[in-house]
């Protein structure tokens, strides 16, 4: 039992300042998204671009495999969209005083949340085992969670588009 709390111990102090600050961050706004809100297409890029290159910079300076990571991480972000547009496929929109309005939701902070987890352990992961950066398998699989689980976050985005272009029309 010690020597897990030791390990623990050892993660938690070895991660960045930074990579707890994105968990606020993460928890912050996937808690206000649980209330009814306004939708800013620009506020609904944020996260999805610090994952994506946060996974972006790891496979091009760390991967010995980054073209084969790259096109499954492209095709699996585009299949975690596809995933995430079903997810999101009941999300309502309204319209208060001419601004777009989402319905609170618990999804996007799971799905940060879920983001935050698996990209931080497979980090932890790479840190504790840095030879996984020259296998080939590692590399697809790195590709395949990461880009899958980016990809979720597109599925909100693309509703909030097509509302806003329904309902402001």
């Amino acid at each position: 039992m010690s020597q897990l709390l030791n390990i623990i111990g050892q993660i938690l102090s070895h991660t960045p300042i930074w990579v707890w600050v994105i968990l606020i961050v993460l928890i912050k706004r996937g808690m206000a998204l649980q209330t009814d809100s306004p939708v800013s297409l620009a506020k609904s890029f944020i996260m999805p671009t610090i994952f994506i290159l946060w996974g972006l910079d790891t496979i091009v300076t760390k991967f010995h495999h980054p073209l084969y990571l790259l096109m499954a991480y492209l095709l699996c972000l585009c299949l975690g969209a596809c995933v995430s547009l079903y997810i999101y496929r009941n999300k309502r929109f309204y319209i208060q005083n001419t601004i777009l309005m989402q319905s609170g939701s618990k999804i996007p902070l799971i799905i940060m949340i879920s983001n935050f987890c698996i990209k931080y352990c497979l980090n932890v992961l790479l840190s504790t085992q840095p030879s996984l950066y020259s296998v080939f398998g590692f590399n697809l699989i790195y590709g395949v969670i990461s880009g899958f689980t980016v990809g979720l976050f597109f599925g909100g985005i693309i509703q909030s588009f097509r509302a806003k272009s329904r309902l402001l029309a």
